[in-house]
Order: structure tokens, then sequence, then C-alpha cells
């Protein structure tokens, strides 16, 4: 089955809106492309969002962002449809967080919040036959974690992850921070030193998988750690998967 495109969606302003999968695993098989969707936040016409995002089959948003930031949006996923499942990976406390480099953030993400990370990956291999959509605010930090987190256990190969991850510096650009800072204070974003940012070199991801690598033995163990089970890998892989050929 062929994914709609986004070229499709241009009145929804949805950025860096694609899908996770159209990748062949390592084992021969192929991540389905038309069920699991990343983006990042609406902004503009975003009653238009909502429509659009419904009309690709979507049935469940998961929000990653914190209530600071869901704050700038407060209906922009009002839709008969979508069921909305917010799982503030940082737990409300961005605001709060010191760092100079998205690096050091990624480690406080993988460092201190596995466990939103693990609830994220579960509300997604329980909701994908029915379409999923995750997001942060630009759909690249932990969206593009969240991302990995799901394609490694579908054991994609690294290097595709890695170059999956990298797409978003290509799809966030002057449009992008335009619908961010149009309308609001900049200053009092919730997480600003990260959100200025639209780069995404996969060696910022790769650095991050790294770490889960050593200290859990790989991303499915540190899921394992912080809650998620093997039956929601089991899950999420009768789903997502199919056999070429």
């Amino acid at each position: 089955m062929t994914a709609p495109t986004t070229a499709a969606l241009p009145a929804a302003r949805l950025h860096n809106l694609r899908p996770v999968g159209g990748m062949e695993t390592a084992h021969g098989a192929r991540v389905r492309d038309d069920l699991v969707w990343r983006s990042a936040a609406p902004f503009a016409t975003r009653e238009a969002s909502s429509a659009a995002v419904a009309a690709l089959g979507v049935r469940t948003i998961v929000d990653l962002r914190d209530a600071g930031e869901r704050e700038r949006t407060p209906r922009a996923w009002a839709h008969q449809d979508l069921i909305v499942e917010a799982i503030p990976v940082f737990g409300d406390r961005l605001h709060t967080l010191q760092f100079d480099a998205l690096e050091e953030l990624y480690g406080i993400m993988i460092g201190g919040h596995g466990g939103a990370l693990a609830r994220a990956f579960q509300t997604i291999a329980h909701n994908a036959a029915d379409g999923v959509l995750f997001h942060c605010t630009a759909g690249k930090d932990r969206t593009g974690v969240l991302g990995a987190l799901v394609l490694e256990v579908l054991e994609v190969e690294r290097e595709l992850i890695l170059a999956d991850f990298a797409l978003s510096q290509q799809r966030l650009g002057a449009d992008y921070l335009s619908d961010l800072f149009g309308d609001t204070d900049a200053e009092s974003l919730p997480g600003i030193a990260a959100h200025r940012a639209t780069a995404s070199p996969p060696e910022l991801l790769a650095g991050a998988l790294t770490a889960i690598d050593s200290e859990f033995g790989g991303p499915r163990s540190f899921l394992l750690a912080h809650g998620a089970t093997t039956s929601d890998f089991e899950q999420l892989r009768a789903t997502m998967l199919v056999a070429e050929g």
C-alpha cells in the first residue's frame, strides 16, 4: 500500500510530516508506511491540520509536548475522529532544564525520562493498527528519538534510522520558524534553546543510541527497563511488518 504524500496537504501547514516506515528490516521484511506518522506540532490553520490528519486514517495523536507548549495550540487537534494522548516526555519540566547543546538535552531525555518514552512507545504499539501520529514541537528531537526506538524494535538497520532522523533538517526551514514564532513571545516558549535549532545531524541521534547501547544493551532493553513489554514489541511488529515478495 502506498502512503499519501505530504504534498497532498498544502493547506494543513503541518511541518515535518512523514510516515514512520517504508524501509526494509534487517531480515528482509518491509515496514508499512501507511499507519504510523510523525510531524511537528500544528501552528497555522489548525482545524485544517486536524481534518487532513484524520483523512490519512490517523485516529490517535500522541502529543509529546509539555503543558506549556500545548497551551499555545489549545485546539490543535479539535476533530471528532481524533483521540489525543498527551505524554509529555519531560514531565512538564522542560522550562526548568539547563542545557547548552542538544547533545545535553538528549542525555537528559535518555537518562531521566525513559519512562515517558516507553509509555509513548506502548501507545503507538497498541494503536498503530488504527493509525497513529506522534509529535513534539519541531518533530525532530523528542519525536526523532521515539521514532528511532520504534524503528529499532522493528529491526530496521541503524544506518537507515539515522538517515531518516536527518531528514528533519531538510524539512524545517524559515517557514517553520515563521509559524513557530509568528504569534507568540518566543522567549517564553519552554525549551526555547532547543526550538531555535532546526538541525538534526545523524551524529546527534547516533550519540544517544550509543549511550543506550552502552547502559542498557540496546533500545529494546532500554524500553523494557522503563515499562514496555515483549508483548508490546510483538504487537507492533505484527501490525507494522509485511513480508517482501
